[in-house]
């Protein structure tokens, strides 16, 4: 049997070695940009997608070369998926596409303001269902806290009744309010979901019907950190996108 030209340590050093000169190169020739995803295929070879064409490009030893469409194992064990040269986004390309300096959401630590827009939906769909009240109640309680809170601890100090709205957030007894009335409005990812799942979900075992549900989510938990739920997020982008990728095929 012929012997490996390497170990599996040494592939991986590799790997980096080789991470390490492509972006050289990339900033040499001013092609570097921010929010360039990478990962490590499972040979030590560097894989990199564009955030604007996502595009996969391939370095290895004695130079580059586009990924070619299938589904290509990761180091980790994850797995990225390209169909007609394009890639099919992962929250870790979306994260790292969108992290851009002074981004931080602005609802991240207004935990009952999240809450209240997770049970009671985006537009008050849920207004009248009891955890919107229960919820709503956690808030007003929460209002009266920080208003008896000590100077100088901000604008929105956590107090008990914060941290009881972020543990009711993994409380199947707080649910989404889309779980059981849908929105009023639909956003881009939910109309990625109507093309590849179909509206009624005839299409549902479709190949690129789980990972239209996975981007709402994620858009979902977008607009819930958001100053304006109804403002397009990044993954809502990344939906308007995939509605021209050949993965997301229209249910028919």
């Amino acid at each position: 049997m012929k012997p490996a030209l390497f170990s599996k340590a040494e592939a991986r050093g590799l790997g980096n070695l080789l991470l390490l000169v492509a972006d050289l190169i990339l900033v040499a020739t001013g092609q570097a940009q921010a929010g360039t995803w990478t990962g490590t295929l499972h040979d030590g070879s560097v894989l990199q997608v564009d955030p604007e064409t996502h595009r996969p490009m391939r370095y290895y030893e004695g130079g580059t070369a586009p990924m070619w469409d299938g589904t290509h194992q990761l180091e980790d064990g994850s797995v990225v998926i390209v169909r007609d040269g394009q890639v099919v986004p992962t929250e870790g390309m979306i994260n790292t596409w969108t992290a851009q300096p002074g981004s931080e959401p602005k609802m991240r630590e207004r935990h009952c303001e999240r809450l209240v827009r997770k049970v009671c939906g985006f537009h008050n769909e849920c207004a009248t269902a009891q955890p919107c009240v229960l919820a709503n109640q956690l808030l007003r309680m929460e209002r009266e806290q920080q208003r008896s809170a000590p100077i100088g601890s901000g604008p929105f100090p956590q107090t008990e009744s914060s941290s009881e709205c972020l543990e009711a957030f993994t409380n199947p007894n707080f649910p989404a309010c889309g779980s059981s009335v849908p929105e009023t409005r639909e956003t881009a990812c939910r109309k990625l979901i109507d093309l590849v799942c179909g509206e009624d979900g005839r299409c549902a075992e479709s190949p690129g019907c789980d990972p239209a549900r996975q981007l709402l989510q994620m858009e979902n938990e977008e607009r819930l950190e958001s100053a304006d739920p109804d403002a397009r997020t990044p993954t809502g982008a990344e939906c308007e996108k995939a509605r021209e990728n050949a993965f997301f095929k229209p249910c028919e």
